[in-house]
């Protein structure tokens, strides 16, 4: 399908890319998942604005079928806020966590951004659909869960 996540952040409200980066490899830890990442890019003060890590239910090695690939950002990042005519308080989101295609793995990106979601209840999920999810709308798919649930609104979960 070739569609990508993105997991929100109202601006000025976002984590930084080194927390949470140390949240998802301990969110990894706990699901049992397997963590890398690579291509890190700090600012002249050294903090971490950029970093790419990859996700996987099975070795790296050799299968990258089950791998999910995500930028992580930290805030400020240039193009990486937005608004959406949905949001009538014109609210800016900040896109701390963007994932590459995930066709096939939907399980698998379900699995991490519920995880996700627990630790960080605030953010909000988007599917490039303009179908937007927040923590209890991940607990109703997980409920009755269907591995096409990003294809559809949370409103006919």
């Amino acid at each position: 399908m070739g569609m990508s996540s993105f997991v929100l952040f109202k601006r000025g409200e976002s984590t930084s890319a080194s927390d949470l980066l140390s949240t998802i490899n301990n969110i990894c830890i706990k699901e049992k998942l397997l963590f890398d990442n690579d291509e890190e890019t700090y600012n002249s003060e050294g903090t971490l604005k950029y970093t790419r890590l990859y996700i996987s239910d099975t070795t790296f090695k050799g299968n990258y079928a089950r791998t999910l690939s995500f930028s992580v950002f930290d805030e400020p990042y240039e193009f990486q806020t937005v608004t959406y005519d949905w949001d009538d308080t014109q609210n800016k989101y900040f896109k701390a966590v963007v994932s590459d295609d995930f066709d096939d793995n939907e399980d698998l990106l379900f699995k991490f951004l519920f995880a996700f979601l627990n630790e960080f209840p605030d953010a909000r999920v988007w599917i490039e659909e303009d179908w937007f999810y927040n923590l209890e709308d991940m607990k109703q798919i997980k409920a009755s869960y269907n591995n096409d649930w990003c294809y559809i609104g949370p409103n006919n979960i």
